[in-house]
């Protein structure tokens, strides 16, 4: 029999093993973080759960400080200089230390500018002091380093179970609303904990970790724009929250909070199809410069099809949904999701272009794309929040991502070919019969 050229080898196995650990996560975070999500909501009501949400979401405007865009470099660096990793792992560790402290102050100061509310001052500082403890994923830098993810998947896992265990108790003890930040910092103190057993179990020692100033100098000077790409990004996606909060009131963040949360429940199927695919996209661009074009344009319209698909699905059960889960008191919370729920079409196309980007090596690219996500979204935000509020947000952020993925593919020369193969996929409901009968002409 003649061997077909396809085998799994022991790394290939590890790989796909790895990825598995690293899915069942998700979906694990997904299912119960839903499930707790809407007791919560149901619970608190839309005002306090909307001062939870939006103290949340302040303190997520400043993690960027504090990871420091670090991840792939130190990864890179572990696996070239194995024998330097108690160097790397001990600068990075202190580098993010300092970062999260950074980050702390920042975020505990910056509220006190912006909010009056005692409670929701208390909780940004409460949830903010939790950035500290992710100092410690540096540990998991070193297992991704090792494609053993399955160890700080363990971890994170149990730490959820934990938070969320803790979430149902407050509840069910009436627990004011401020507990529920000391859980959700709790939750990285268990992730940090669960980092550092697992290392040890390795028989590795954290007091092997040193820091050195020349690694630190050269660090930061690789990750600077990697960065401030990081605070961009960050901004685009969690400042309507924030700027809902500011302009309208807390409850209006809750309604918003929960539309946005199931909207952005399916973002994680398109980074699991694209990465599925990415080798095979890979080999096809070294064999035949045509069957890439071909495969890529297969992945854009697939994409697109599956993001129309929920989006009309959730356009149409938004009420239902919505009542069914959170009850009477988010209804407002349906004609937002039936909006937000369109701005998948753009994240999942924006998933397969990252692809392509890391295919090519233009890694630019990001960058105009966070700038002008985030001068939009700000821009877009401030003129439609005080007209129509939740509604007016969900319109900034559909907006906004059509602009981050089009019009920085519009900008950014390399990347015009992209944007018009993206184009063509939007319309691929009308492309139908043509591509079957293509499927059909090929064999």
């Amino acid at each position: 029999m003649k061997d077909s050229g396809f085998r799994i080898t022991s790394a290939l196995r590890k790989i796909i093993v790895n990825t598995g650990w690293l899915f069942s996560l998700k979906v694990l975070r997904i299912l119960i973080g839903l499930f707790v999500s809407v007791w919560l909501a149901r619970y608190l009501g839309p005002d306090r759960f909307g001062a939870f949400s939006y103290a949340i979401a302040f303190v997520t405007l400043f993690t960027p400080i504090a990871q420091l865009g670090l991840e792939g470099l130190v990864v890179r660096d572990i696996v070239r200089e194995p024998a330097e990793r108690g160097e790397i792992l001990g600068t990075v560790f202190f580098l993010r230390l300092v970062g999260g402290a950074v980050a702390f102050a920042a975020a505990s100061l910056s509220i006190a500018l912006v909010r009056d509310d005692a409670a929701i001052r208390i909780m940004t500082a409460i949830i903010a002091f939790g950035i500290l403890f992710r100092a410690f994923d540096s540990i998991d830098l070193w297992f991704q380093s090792q494609v053993e993810s399955k160890y700080p998947v363990i971890a994170r896992a149990v730490a959820l179970l934990l938070a969320s265990a803790g979430k149902v108790a407050m509840i069910l003890a009436r627990a004011p609303v401020v507990a529920f930040a000391a859980v959700a910092t709790f939750e990285m103190v268990a992730v940090a904990g669960g980092l550092v057993a697992v290392y040890r179990l390795r028989g590795l020692r954290l007091s092997a970790w040193r820091f050195r100033l020349a690694r630190a100098r050269d660090l930061l000077g690789q990750s600077w724009t990697l960065i401030l790409s990081g605070v961009l990004s960050i901004l685009y996606l969690r400042i309507d929250q924030v700027m809902l909060g500011g302009m309208i009131g807390d409850e209006a963040v809750g309604i918003y909070s929960t539309a946005v949360r199931l909207s952005e429940v399916w973002y994680f199927v398109p980074v699991a199809i694209s990465s599925s695919v990415f080798p095979a996209l890979v080999r096809a661009r070294e064999r035949d410069g045509d069957l890439y074009r071909r495969r890529l344009q297969q992945l854009y319209d697939f994409l697109a099809a599956t993001a129309l698909a929920t989006a009309v699905v959730f356009t149409v059960g938004a009420g239902p949904l919505v009542r069914l889960l959170f009850g009477a008191q988010y209804a407002g919370a349906a004609p937002i999701l039936a909006i937000h729920i369109w701005a998948g079409l753009f994240v999942f196309l924006r998933a397969g272009l990252g692809r392509w980007l890391l295919t090519e090596g233009f890694m630019t690219f990001f960058f105009y794309s966070n700038a002008i996500g985030c001068a939009a979204n700000v821009a877009l935000n401030l003129v439609l929040i005080p007209r129509y509020g939740g509604i007016g947000a969900a319109t900034a952020t559909i907006v906004t991502y059509a602009l981050a993925t089009f019009g920085a593919c519009a900008v950014y020369r390399p990347a015009r070919s992209a944007g018009r193969m993206m184009l063509l996929a939007l319309a691929v409901p009308l492309r139908i019969p043509s591509i079957l009968a293509r499927r059909r002409r090929d064999g």
